[in-house]
């Protein structure tokens, strides 16, 4: 099964989207900030997709996208 990880700091916008996805069949990973949603990028390996919001607290949108960009050229060695 597919799986998202929805960041968003609005409970109400991280229930409404995730239960939208699973809805539709997705199994859905929830984060409230930037620095959450690394986190559960690291737990969970197999994530499909990244739904975030851009104005956060503690790591907006933004910084979350461009680190996750920086993770996934990473090689081995850099490890």
């Amino acid at each position: 099964m597919k799986r998202i990880l929805i960041v968003d700091d609005s409970s109400m916008i991280r229930l409404v989207v995730s239960k939208a996805a699973k809805k539709a069949g997705y199994d859905i990973v929830e984060a409230s900030n930037g620095k959450e949603g690394l986190e559960q990028l690291t737990k969970n390996e197999q994530i499909s997709l990244i739904l975030s919001d851009i104005n956060m607290p503690i790591m907006d949108g933004i910084e979350t996208v461009s680190y996750t960009h920086l993770r996934a050229h990473e090689t081995r060695e850099d490890l």
